[in-house]
């Protein structure tokens, strides 16, 4: 599924570890990042904001799928929305993020999960 977020277009990929982690390396040499070691840990989910590109396990259970979807619109949306340079933010800026976002980051999380 494709969204949109402040004009900018995400596709929504659920993938399982094994495909992230080798998704990840390919990225990371692509854009001449430093390898990250994806093989160490898990991930519930990513957010790739230049593929745009947001990731979730596709093996985790309904309920931690729909929190993991609204984490990671939580980033895209800070990623899309606020200039903040250091991204470092206040109790207060959190809230605000918080609050600015929550009916667009839901609304995307029930079109989806309608969608399935």
């Amino acid at each position: 599924m494709t969204i949109k977020m402040n004009d900018v277009v995400f596709e929504i990929k659920e993938i399982s570890q094994k495909e992230y982690k080798e998704y990840r390396k390919k990225e990371d040499t692509k854009t001449c990042c430093e390898e990250t070691d994806t093989t160490k840990g898990m991930y519930f989910g990513a957010t790739h904001t230049y593929s745009n590109i947001i990731f979730i396990d596709k093996d985790l259970p309904l309920d931690r799928k729909r929190k993991t979807l609204i984490h990671e619109l939580t980033h895209c949306y800070i990623s899309e929305y606020i200039t903040h340079e250091e991204k470092q933010f206040s109790e207060e800026d959190v809230a605000d993020i918080s609050a600015n976002s929550h009916d667009i980051v839901h609304e995307i999380v029930d079109n989806y999960f309608n969608k399935k």
